[in-house]
């Protein structure tokens, strides 16, 4: 696991697996990360229409009533600096907006390795001084 940030970090989590969110949740909490979990592309939409806005938003592609793109690039236009992971097992999906300036910062693979994510994270923290 990841060494706890050095301040908190709040982490939004778009996740439709409830079992995955909710594990994924507990192991950033674990980390020292402030962790909410949604299950939906509409909810997180909404979710970020409120303060305070959240450091990280880690998102599914795959997601019912808005597609991670779609949320990724909502938030992107309401907090232009906010860090955004993508989760996909779809690789055309990372061939397609890779280099898109409005959508996520760091995509990854399924499965996660969490390693990975949190390698991510503490890049992503140092780099915003979150």
């Amino acid at each position: 696991m990841s060494t706890a940030p050095s301040s908190k970090c709040s982490v939004l989590v778009v996740e439709d697996d409830v079992s995955a969110g909710r594990t994924l949740a507990q192991l950033l909490r674990e980390d020292g990360y402030e962790v909410e979990v949604v299950l939906d592309g509409e909810a997180a939409m909404a979710r970020l229409t409120r303060a305070p806005t959240p450091d990280v938003l880690i998102t599914d592609y795959r997601l019912p009533r808005a597609d991670g793109l779609e949320v990724a690039t909502y938030g992107r236009k309401l907090h232009p600096n906010l860090s955004i992971v993508m989760v996909t097992s779809y690789p055309e999906v990372i061939a397609r907006i890779g280099s898109r300036a409005d959508v996520p910062t760091v995509i990854l693979s399924k499965p996660l390795v969490y390693a990975e994510l949190t390698r991510e994270l503490d890049r992503l923290i140092e780099r915003v001084g979150a």
